[in-house]
């Protein structure tokens, strides 16, 4: 287990600062967070086509997300139109974490859709 450890080293700081966007600017749980991302995912997944729009497929499921977090409260809530804070830097952390959960995530429903779905 010492290459766990290993590599846990070089992953552990990244991880820690994906998640500190996370924690600042996500507001629901982490089961809302799944629900959103995994309704997100799997369409995105099945209008793929193909593999070589993994790149495509993941920046437009993560605009996607972001345009659900702005409107969610305003439908929910009556809460009033406010822009992201796209100045602030968590914020950027947070989107980096939804680009790097979105492609894993795509990577993975994608390669089960290919199994399910044969051509």
């Amino acid at each position: 287990m010492e290459i766990l450890d290993t590599v846990w080293g070089y992953v552990e700081p990244v991880w820690a600062w994906l998640r500190a966007g996370l924690d600042a600017h996500y507001a629901g749980g982490w089961t809302q967070l799944g629900i959103q991302m995994g309704v997100i995912g799997v369409v995105m997944a099945l209008m793929m086509q193909s593999f070589g729009a993994i790149l495509i497929f993941t920046v437009v499921a993560m605009i996607i997300h972001v345009v659900v977090d702005q409107v969610l409260p305003m439908v929910r809530d009556g809460a009033a139109f406010a822009i992201p804070p796209v100045a602030d830097m968590s914020y950027w952390q947070y989107i980096a974490f939804l680009a790097v959960a979105y492609f894993a995530g795509l990577i993975v429903l994608f390669l089960i859709k290919s199994i399910i779905f044969r051509r």
